[in-house]
């Protein structure tokens, strides 16, 4: 597990632990529970942890006896514990010498003072007197907690040089800079990448390589005609990926009711909808490069399926496990995956296609729920797949003409707006939470 991850285990760990009386490193002190100290005499005594819920801790809720039960059974009141809690206090708070601790805040929130204090404080004041207190040391943990000259650092703004900044990224990168420009600083710049932890379910994972694995083998098995077997065929290829991936047998037993749902519509889709003699292209890679101030530029692209023809037209389709972009997102240049995939192919990016018109650019979202699959455009009703693609390219390449100005910096959460549903793996890095409280995440 990870550092923060370990930290926390044994912090859960240690704090229902007591330190007993065996363990002290000195001769002349003890450090007791208020049971272990009643057969103990002081000269000095300290109570700490007078605070509602420490001392003396809540009654316990007994989730089998209620409080009516255990009276009829003959057993002591859940609140006998305060009681003896408070015997315990009154005999100690006798001693010569007490000290009389109480905490302000415990683990971050507001701590209330035990009712011990309370009491013996309103019977010190009935009596004209007050209990004594050491303000000097309270001006001393002030101090310590709020530092004079305190300045959070400000929200972190690399600005490499032009040459080490990237002249080549790929669709799904362009979504992250515009999103996140800093996590392309990490990755793509100091080459930073996350290590997938240990304890992290498989079937998350792995699940959504498994659907792209075997629809592409499935598309190249058949890339005309659709057998009568294909539904069988589909969800053992879904299957053995998983298994391929190490996914376990409770996750490939639920794996496999699932299976047959997706392979059930997904052969449905290809003998009603999308064979139509087009010809059938998976995992194709294109490229477009462009000029930009600081040199030429270029966009990759793998596309999942690009489906050609009858016309020279081509239709582009993502596979997505998950909620897929809406099209405002698209619009927006926030999701601009498939309208920049758009592009290349109207450029001639696909060598093996030559140049071809998009006329669709859909999401194809496979779940194995009911229904099992749903094919969504990325586009606004009536937008232009063309007009679409066309902006999204003019939109990248303002955006990499900014980033060609040494001056820009790789900002984290530029859009703050739009990436709380996209969580990076460098925002600990950038240490979001530190300079987000403080009010310097503005949109930039």
């Amino acid at each position: 597990m990870s550092a923060a991850a370990f930290a926390e285990l044994l912090g859960v760990i240690i704090a229902g632990e007591s330190v007993r009386a065996a363990h002290a490193t000195h001769p002349r002190l003890k450090i007791l529970g208020a049971m272990e100290a009643r057969m103990a005499r002081a000269d000095r005594l300290i109570l700490a942890g007078l605070e509602e819920g420490v001392w003396p801790q809540a009654a316990g809720v007994d989730p089998f006896l209620s409080r009516g039960m255990r009276s009829r059974l003959g057993l002591p009141p859940a609140e006998r514990r305060i009681a003896l809690s408070a015997h315990d206090f009154a005999q100690s708070a006798c001693a010569p010498e007490v000290f009389l601790l109480h905490a302000r805040r415990r683990r971050g929130a507001p701590a209330l003072e035990s009712r011990w204090l309370w009491r013996l404080r309103t019977l010190t004041r009935g009596a004209g007197g007050d209990l004594p207190g050491r303000p000097d040391l309270e001006a001393i943990a002030g101090a310590a907690d709020a530092p004079g000259d305190f300045a959070p650092a400000p929200r972190p703004a690399p600005r490499p040089p032009l040459e080490a900044r990237p002249r080549e990224l790929a669709v799904t990168r362009i979504e992250t800079l515009v999103r996140d420009p800093y996590a392309v600083w990490a990755r793509d710049i100091l080459r930073l990448y996350p290590l997938d932890r240990p304890d992290a379910p498989v079937d998350v994972r792995v699940r959504g390589t498994a659907i792209h694995a075997a629809l592409e083998a499935f598309v190249k098995a058949y890339p005309d005609e659709v057998p009568d077997a294909a539904e069988a065929d589909l969800a053992a290829l879904y299957l053995d990926a998983l298994k391929t991936a190490g996914m376990d047998a409770p996750g490939l037993a639920r794996e496999t009711a699932l299976s047959r749902e997706i392979a059930a519509w997904v052969v449905e889709q290809e003998r009603t909808r999308r064979r139509d003699r087009r010809r059938i292209h998976v995992e194709l890679k294109g490229t477009l490069t462009f000029e930009a101030p600081a040199g030429p530029f270029t966009v990759t692209a793998k596309a999942d399926r690009i489906e050609v023809g009858p016309e020279p037209v081509g239709r582009i389709l993502d596979y997505k496990t998950g909620s897929p972009p809406s099209p405002k997102q698209v619009e927006e240049g926030f999701s601009p995956q498939l309208t920049l995939s758009g592009a290349i192919l109207a450029a001639g990016g696909f060598p093996s296609l030559g140049r071809l018109k998009p006329v669709e650019l859909a999401y194809v979202q496979i779940t194995g729920r009911r229904p099992a699959g749903v094919i969504s455009s990325a586009l606004e009703d009536g937008q232009d797949a063309v007009a679409a693609s066309a902006e999204a390219l003019e939109g990248l390449k303002a955006v990499i003409a900014r980033f060609d100005n040494p001056g820009h910096a790789y900002l984290s959460r530029t859009a703050p707006s739009k990436v709380k549903l996209f969580a990076s793996d460098y925002d600990h890095l950038a240490r979001v939470r530190e300079w987000s409280a403080i009010g310097g995440g503005g949109e930039s």
